[in-house]
Parts: structure tokens; sequence; C-alpha cells
């Protein structure tokens, strides 16, 4: 689910980002022991864009990683 009100996301360092992810699960665990239901909902749908965007990051570095090392290993040299 999409937050309008979430806006730099892609603009946060690595650390931020990171930092971000674990702060909302400690608002989540905090929430969820007082018994509020309602706001574990909300912080759920932010964590997820800020998870999505942890995983756009990795999924991106994984695909250079590959182009970069495809030049360097050649299994099919005979």
């Amino acid at each position: 689910m999409f937050n309008p009100l979430l806006e730099g996301i892609s603009e946060l360092s690595d650390d931020q980002l990171l930092g971000k992810i674990n702060e909302l699960n400690t608002k989540m665990r905090q929430a969820s022991q007082a018994g509020m239901y309602s706001a574990i909902g909300q912080i759920t749908v932010v964590l997820n864009e800020y998870q999505e965007e942890m995983n756009r990051r990795h999924q991106k570095a994984l695909e250079e990683g590959a182009d970069k090392f495809d030049e360097l290993i050649d299994v099919n040299k005979k």
C-alpha cells in the first residue's frame, strides 16, 4: 500500500533507511504491547514502504554487481 505522506525515501542513505526500519519495528512492538492495534496497521504501511525501498536498492546492487563480474568470469572458455 502506498502512503502519499512519505516523501524523499529514495534520498535517504542506507544507514538512515535502516535506522528508520529499526525505529518503526520498535514502535510497532510498543504499539502491540500497548494494544494499539489501529496504530499497528498504520505503522505497517510505512514500514512496508521503507522495506520496499531497501529491497529495490539491494536488487539494484545485485544487478550492478552481476554486470561487473560477467566480464571477469567466463566459464565457457575452452
